[in-house]
């Protein structure tokens, strides 16, 4: 129930503060719910560690390729280096080295 309750209250601030900026609709999360996914399972069995060391990792590819090519050859980009990486290490980034750790 806490993790629940502050998992919440961040949700709730974070939409609050993104309120000003664009329109509150309630599909507004819809966009991020893919990187996000995409981003714990690259990560690996390590809570903390894994999240991240991917999205260090994956966020520097998504930048990069954003300011070189445009935003949808970013997203493609994120999608194949998250496939490589599944592929290389099953287990995610952190799998080998972190076993039931945070």
């Amino acid at each position: 129930m806490t993790t629940f309750g502050i998992g919440s209250a961040v949700t709730g601030l974070a939409g609050g503060l993104l309120a000003p900026l664009t329109g509150v609709v309630p599909s507004m999360g819809v966009n991020f719910v893919g990187q996000s996914f995409i981003t714990v399972i690259t990560g690996g069995a390590s809570m903390i560690a894994g999240t991240l060391s991917a999205s260090t990792l994956l966020g520097t590819i998504s930048q990069g390729m954003t300011f070189a090519t445009g935003p949808v050859y970013s997203d493609a980009a994120l999608l194949l280096a998250a496939l490589v990486l599944l592929r290389v290490l099953p287990q995610g980034i952190t799998g080998r080295i972190f076993k039931k750790s945070l």
